[in-house]
């Protein structure tokens, strides 16, 4: 057993590779592990592009406000709030415009298909 500490001062930039605005993270469990842990930190507008991940993602949104959403759903979240991510789904998550935001994501170690799609550039 091992107990991991959630540390925002631990948190490293996540660069512009998948990333829209400024997102930290803390890596927490290795896929090598059987199971891939991070806690991804978005300042105020930042989120992911467009993707899916080969399986299941879970998202438990730790602190803020924030956005996850589908090519035709969104869903504001907070503190708390837990979403499943079905296997194959494109999606994005990032803060809402003026809050940060702190998810941990859960998944399996799969394959990430990434776009370079902003999902909100035609807001």
């Amino acid at each position: 057993m091992k107990v991991h500490r959630v540390d925002p001062a631990a948190a490293v930039p996540a660069g512009e590779q998948f990333f829209v605005g400024e997102v930290r993270v803390q890596p927490i469990v290795s896929g090598t592990e059987g199971i891939d842990i991070i806690i991804v930190r978005f300042s105020p507008g930042a989120r992911t592009y467009l993707h899916s991940h080969e399986g299941p993602q879970v998202l438990h949104c730790i602190e803020g406000r924030g956005i996850l959403a589908t090519e035709s759903e969104r869903n504001e979240v907070g503190p708390g709030d837990i979403v499943h991510v079905p296997a194959g789904e494109m999606h994005w998550h990032g803060a809402a415009p003026d809050s940060d935001f702190a998810h941990l994501s859960i998944r399996p170690p799969c394959e990430t298909s990434w776009t370079k799609i902003d999902p909100l550039a035609a807001d």
